[in-house]
């Protein structure tokens, strides 16, 4: 709609975890440099957090595209099964052919695919090739699921790990895997890293960044003044999501009043449409925290 008016080729702020709009400051490189390390040496399990659009996902995907020259990959994002039906789940993304099921059954039983599915990661093994499962909403697997997870990282050989799992979710998920009862799980888990939101400098970096990739040539440029690009860092508590939201309800704004110019009064007559935002005193307050186990530097 108002691409034209502003010389852009793209919308620059659309909630898609697009990798060519990733933003790299130093801590979101640093997760994916650490999540890209543990997977490829075979740690076992990972774990991902943070808030609701802090990035996570674009971040995953960002993963994905490191390691899907060599690796294995399955993306689930259903979390509300069963054990069994996740394990059935596993088995679909990876196209492992199951044995027929018993009479009057609908489904193979799950110690047949749980035989199967270690036939695929011994054979994956040989191939020298990784095998990833990235789970996202992983705050909403039962404990049941989660202790299904561990036992499937029991499945490695005297060297190496069959598989790695990658859980990614909302802060409670670390919450949930500090329960006393999944102590083994949490010992498996080799690295947690928690995505922070953005700075003030980074939300300005942030939406130039964007605009920039978006833009055709002369485009993309100074949109935005320092005051309203202050005041859509103090309302999205520099939360990408809603930064997006923000920036591109404006731009739609400003379109309809004829202008290229997006000041802090336009900011406040968005925020006026934006109902289920709260102003925030701070934002990147809280500090990101990459932490590896055993033989390994906390963060």
């Amino acid at each position: 709609m108002y691409l034209s008016h502003y010389n852009l080729k793209h919308f620059p702020f659309r909630n898609t975890p697009d990798p060519h709009f990733f933003f790299e400051t130093p801590r979101h490189n640093e997760a994916l440099a650490s999540l890209v390390y543990a997977v490829e040496q075979r740690r076992g399990f990972v774990l991902l957090s943070g808030d609701i659009g802090s990035g996570k996902t674009l971040l995953t995907h960002m993963l994905i595209r490191r390691l899907e020259d060599h690796a294995q990959l399955a993306l689930i994002r259903n979390t509300h099964l069963n054990s069994s039906q996740f394990v059935r789940l596993l088995c679909d993304e990876f196209s492992i052919k199951l044995p027929d099921p018993p009479p009057h059954s609908p489904h193979s039983n799950k110690a047949a695919m749980l035989i199967a599915f270690n036939q695929f990661l011994i054979h994956q093994l040989a191939e020298d090739r990784l095998v990833v499962v990235i789970i996202d909403e992983a705050q909403n697997l039962s404990d049941k699921v989660l202790e299904e997870l561990r036992m499937l990282s029991n499945l490695e050989t005297s060297c190496e790990k069959l598989i790695q799992i990658v859980l990614v979710g909302q802060p409670e998920l670390r919450d949930k895997v500090s329960q006393p009862h999944l102590e083994q799980l949490r010992q498996r888990i080799a690295l947690t890293y928690h995505l922070a939101p953005l700075t003030l400098n980074e939300v300005a970096d942030y939406i130039l960044h964007r605009l920039q990739i978006a833009s055709a040539e002369g485009g993309g440029k100074a949109l935005f003044t320092p005051e309203a690009i202050a005041r859509i860092a103090h309302f999205s508590r520099g939360t990408p999501r809603i930064i997006n939201g923000l920036c591109d309800n404006a731009l739609l704004f400003a379109f309809s009043a004829g202008t290229t110019l997006i000041d802090e009064p336009l900011i406040d007559r968005v925020l006026k449409h934006s109902l289920h935002l709260t102003a925030q005193p701070r934002i990147g307050g809280g500090r990101n925290s990459m932490v590896f186990t055993k033989n390994t530097v906390t963060r």
